[in-house]
């Protein structure tokens, strides 16, 4: 281009080398010159895709370890496609109100993005807003996990979703636990669950089907969790503290994330410190942490079990999700990625066994739906 600017003033010249203009439009040519190079490279700069960079916003990021090794397996698969991530965070965890502050800014700075990863909090509140930030856009977004859009219709054509579905996860849940306490004979089992008002399907669809696989269970929701693993302590210490008050045993605790069963871990384990038993005491969780099957493998604790989202092959799909996105290919609006249970195998030997490592093989090629 420079050349062609060069050639085309050069004959602009020679035709005025006869006139008196000769002198001064020879040296304001080359400021002329250098302003169009400098607009032209400013402009390629500010549009041209070559700023490979991509967000990932997230709900909470505190002590979350699934979403910590999520992140470290986004920025695996990005880095293969030469793209970095720039991580957003909330100023309050689950706050959909600081969500929204992020998605504002965002959209002030969307050209710097290629696309963009939502883990969106408070999706029923905030549907509208979170419909009206993909449709401002002109860059891809995959939600991840929970989506704002109740049907595949109601997607904005940049957006899609990637993620475990969570009433797979309560079912999955519920079933292992019915085959405990079928195993037991227990007339009538003690079900504690330990949830948050994030992802409530995982424990409404927990319920439902234990119910229907175990109609005499008592189950009894908190839904105040929150996923933090200290409120999760204080939730089980108190609901243990009043069964024995009440000569009562809980057999289960089911806890919706694995921050939260390792919180029931240390409840446990402070009784124990005090000479106080827990009886033949339950406990699983979700999400397959690397510290949540760490403490499966010991053996020496009350979690026995955990349901596997498998972190790697969401960030994967994801990162392959956006960029067809981009390409404007087609995608398939929803994809659920298959959970399994950890460990593998009957859940009564899983309960019964003195721990040790087993390890897990890799889900099945994850299925679709939509599109």
């Amino acid at each position: 281009m420079s050349g062609l600017v060069l050639a085309i003033a050069g004959k602009v010249y020679a035709s005025w080398a006869a006139t008196g203009w000769a002198t001064s439009v020879w040296l304001v040519l080359p400021a002329i010159v250098a302003a169009g190079g400098t607009a032209f490279a400013v402009t390629r700069y500010r549009h041209h895709p070559g700023r490979r960079q991509v967000f990932l916003l997230v709900s909470a990021f505190v002590q979350k370890h699934w979403v910590a090794e999520l992140l470290e397996n986004l920025i695996r698969a990005l880095d293969r496609h030469g793209v970095d991530l720039v991580l957003k965070i909330p100023p309050h965890e689950y706050g959909g109100h600081g969500q929204l502050q992020q998605l504002a800014e965002l959209r002030r700075n969307s050209r710097s993005f290629l696309g963009g990863f939502v883990m969106a909090a408070d999706c029923a509140a905030n549907h509208v807003e979170f419909d009206r930030f993909c449709r401002s856009l002109r860059i891809p977004i995959v939600f991840i996990g929970s989506s704002p859009f109740e049907h595949v219709r109601d997607y904005p054509p940049n957006a899609a979703l990637v993620g475990c579905d969570d009433t797979e996860i309560g079912t999955r849940s519920a079933e292992w636990v019915a085959k405990i306490l079928k195993d037991r004979e227990l007339p009538y089992p003690n079900v504690l669950v330990v949830a948050s008002t994030e992802h409530p399907d995982r424990q409404n669809s927990f319920a439902a089907r234990l119910r229907t696989e175990v109609a005499s269970a008592e189950i009894t929701i908190n839904d105040q969790g929150r996923f933090d693993r200290g409120r999760s302590a204080r939730i089980v210490g108190q609901t243990l503290e009043e069964a024995h008050r009440k000569g009562v045993t809980v057999h289960v605790v089911f806890c919706t994330n694995d921050e939260m069963a390792l919180g029931a871990v240390d409840a446990v384990q402070e009784r124990a410190a005090a000479g106080e038993g827990v009886g033949d005491l339950v406990i699983v969780g979700v999400d397959g942490t690397r510290e949540a099957i760490a403490t499966i493998d010991t053996g020496g604790t009350r979690f026995r079990s955990t349901v596997v989202q498998e972190s790697g092959r969401v960030a994967e799909i994801a990162v392959s999700t956006l960029l067809k996105l981009r390409a404007y290919g087609p995608v398939d609006v929803e994809t659920s990625i298959p959970t399994t249970i950890y460990p593998l195998g009957n859940a009564s030997t899983a309960v019964s066994g003195s721990g040790g490592t087993r390890q897990s093989t890799a889900p099945p090629i994850p299925g679709t739906r939509g599109g």
